[in-house]
């Protein structure tokens, strides 16, 4: 009997084992070949389904592929999960070929490979190593008996070739100073405290190496044609990308003063990818081209190869919104095959079936994705999303609009760009016009590790002044703005500066707006909100861009959302904003007088809407109101300290220090007591937090010792 991994059905082929293990494991060290395991990767893809050299397992398979009949068929479905149990048996040998007579830290990275393997099937991710009752998942598994896990029957029957490969890999992973002395590098270079999160984070790492590589040899056997849309095996070019690139950029004018200091940012970006630094950022104000800007040093960067091998540039958004401009512009440029779009609104002409192949492990030169999907790959429970963290690893990783990032995932935030610039041979570009103080928050959960002098701009200080093109108006008064006042006011607005932007906290007081002001006036009333579909707002802003074209302006107004605020590319003669964070105040500055065609600074109005009401999910609007309001107290008191304007770095900085203060508490990502039904267990008995959960387990090993 042939001893089956996989079996295609269209064509009547089957998979060998020994075909599957060996494919596997190829793979899967090239992955981790990231964190410097090769080694380690090898043993993964040849031990991950070692079990299935099993008779248990082979009768399984060759009943359900209807090799032996349909009532074996029939039979097979009906088979316990013990008998089709192929993962277990790897890790048990690994396990008990390596945890007497070890290092500790040798020891800590045999459990990560041994979670890695026991878990590769598992629907909810990685198997606790103690769970929340105090139980070990992790153990129950690696100790059971060897007529369910089938082990020694496992490696009887295994091809010679495939057990003298594990055995000469073992007795090299014994030897080989580097793999060993992994573990040791993140305690050295991350610290004690936070080691138990690093761990963590490297045995998902391992994770995501294995399962990718297991899926991709098993979907590709399966289906054949998706072997030709991957781009495995194949570095890309970034000379030639970066050559389209600079030819592209030389065709740009530089006729203005915005498009000169646009110019000499991307200047800087070119000499930076030079510096040797990890994690860097591009403080640059709205308007500054921060998109190419950045996309100039990673390619530049990647293409040199003098810091450290590139295998993809992925570009991490806040919003979809942002994602589908960035993409088209960074696609035009490098071409449709460079540009991968990995979100949940993608359009129809999009969701191809070539573009949800790459999407499932990020396999293109440039990936554009969300902050969701990042810390999704990192953190979220299942197989699907963790496939893609490894594709983190000999990365550039860009982050736009990083001041977007939820005060709730600050610390898991940095934790892991900490870990995978230090451990994943990565380099991180932080870019937004409004830097928030990762670096300045709590060691002890976990701060963003920026080293001094981070910034890749030269000339900071100037280059902010010459792009300040508005001047933000506080018209915050105690009686509020109703509803009328505001149209009115945006109205006369209207009349001065022939196009204004209302940017509302929420989707039902931007509607309610643009019904009142549709009312009261024949001009032209757009609005924009998440509701619509990704090619009904994408409609909507090119007919806003086309009204509101410089060349032949034309009456606008315009009543969004939020999502206007980041990244989108409009230019408006005045903007209104509802009171809420500074940092989103300058976000929306940034849609005024955004390409500097106006020499006199336009005006940014900030105003308290009376009938826009906050839901408690939107509670970190009201906690930005408050501090608003107070640094908008003390520049009233003293304009001279922040350089007579509310859009300086002073003023900046004073808002995100109250900011962070304030929410301090929230940045571990709170997660409450919840107790299940009498007859269950209590599902968390106490308050804790991700932060603690994923590291030092306090409360699962409370647990373990009652």
């Amino acid at each position: 009997m042939l001893k089956i991994a996989h079996y295609r059905s269209c064509d009547e082929t089957p998979q060998l084992v020994s075909e599957h293990l060996l494919q596997t494991a190829e793979l899967c060290s090239r992955f981790t070949k990231k964190i410097g395991l090769p080694i380690s990767g090898s043993i993964l893809g040849l031990l991950h389904d070692l079990g299935k050299y099993s008779v248990a397992f082979q009768e399984f398979i060759h009943a359900a592929t209807g090799l032996l009949g349909e009532e074996a068929k029939k039979y097979a479905e009906t088979m316990p999960a013990h008998q089709r149990d192929h993962a277990t048996a790897g890790a048990q040998y690994l396990w008990g070929r390596f945890l007497a007579n070890t290092p500790i830290t040798t020891k800590y990275h045999i459990q990560a490979l041994c979670a890695a393997l026991i878990s590769h099937h598992s629907r909810s991710g990685i198997l606790d190593f103690i769970n929340l009752q105090g139980a070990s998942p992790f153990l129950a598994r690696i100790k059971k008996p060897d007529h369910e896990s089938h082990l020694s029957e496992s490696l009887s029957n295994a091809d010679v070739l495939i057990v003298e490969k594990i055995e000469h890999l073992l007795a090299e992973l014994e030897t080989h100073r580097e793999e060993k002395q992994r573990i040791g590098a993140i305690h050295k270079d991350l610290g004690s405290k936070l080691f138990p999160f690093h761990l963590a984070l490297y045995t998902r790492f391992l994770f995501s190496c294995l399962l990718d590589a297991d899926r991709i040899n098993t979907i590709d056997f399966e289906d054949p044609s998706k072997v030709a849309i991957r781009n495995l095996t194949s570095q890309p070019d970034w000379s030639a990308l970066l050559e389209k690139f600079e030819t592209r950029i030389q065709q740009f004018s530089a006729d203005s003063c915005i498009n000169k200091i646009r110019a000499s940012i991307s200047e800087d970006c070119r000499i930076a990818a030079q510096r040797t630094e990890r994690i860097l950022t591009l403080p640059v104000p709205t308007g500054g081209g921060k998109t190419l800007a950045s996309l100039r040093f990673a390619l530049h960067r990647a293409a040199s190869g003098a810091i450290h091998p590139v295998d993809r540039i992925i570009y991490i958004l806040p919003y979809t919104t942002i994602i589908e401009q960035n993409a088209n512009e960074v696609r035009d440029i490098l071409g449709k095959s460079a540009v991968l779009e990995h979100h949940s609104n993608l359009s129809a002409e999009k969701d191809t079936k070539a573009n949800r192949v790459l999407s499932e492990n990020w396999d293109a030169p440039v990936v554009f994705t969300t902050m969701v999907q990042f810390l999704d790959a990192l953190y979220a429970s299942g197989t699907k999303a963790a496939r893609r963290l490894h594709q983190m690893g000999n990365a550039i990783l860009i982050f736009d609009e990083i001041q977007c990032l939820p005060i709730k995932t600050v610390h898991l935030f940095n934790n892991a760009l900490n870990f995978l610039t230090t451990q994943a041979n990565s380099t991180a570009v932080l870019c937004t016009a409004t830097m928030p103080l990762l670096d300045k928050v709590s060691p002890q959960h976990g701060h963003l590790r920026i080293p001094a002098n981070s910034s890749i701009i030269t000339n900071r200080a100037s280059i902010s002044q010459k792009l300040r093109r508005t001047e933000i108006i506080n018209k915050i008064r105690p009686e509020k703005w109703s509803n009328e006042a505001i149209a009115t006011l945006a109205l006369e607005q209207q009349k001065l500066h022939q196009s204004v932007l209302i940017v509302c906290n929420t989707k039902d007081s931007a509607r309610n707006l643009f019904d009142r002001i549709k009312k009261e006036t024949h001009q032209p009333v757009v609005h924009l909100s998440t509701n619509m579909c990704p090619a009904h707002r994408q409609h909507k802003i090119a007919l806003i861009r086309e009204t509101i074209d410089p060349k032949k302006p034309k009456p606008l107004i315009c009543i969004s959302t939020q999502l206007i605020e980041a990244g989108v590319d409009l230019d408006f003669g005045c903007v209104i904003r509802s009171l809420a964070g500074l940092d989103s105040i300058i976000q929306a500055a940034g849609r005024c007088n955004r390409h500097g065609h106006h020499k006199e600074l336009k005006p940014v109005f900030v105003l308290n809407f009376s009938e826009e009401l906050l839901p408690m999910a939107l509670d970190e609007i009201k906690v930005g109101q408050e501090i608003t309001e107070r640094v908008f107290r003390e520049y009233q008191q003293n304009p001279d300290r922040f350089e007579n304007s509310l859009l300086s770095e002073a003023a900046m900085s004073l808002y995100y220090q109250y900011y962070f203060f304030d929410r301090a508490s929230l940045m571990s990502y709170e997660v409450k007591a919840r107790p299940k039904p009498e007859h269950q267990k209590t599902e968390v008995s106490q308050d804790t937090t991700l932060i603690d959960l994923l590291g030092t387990n306090k409360i699962s090993i409370d647990e373990c010792r009652d």
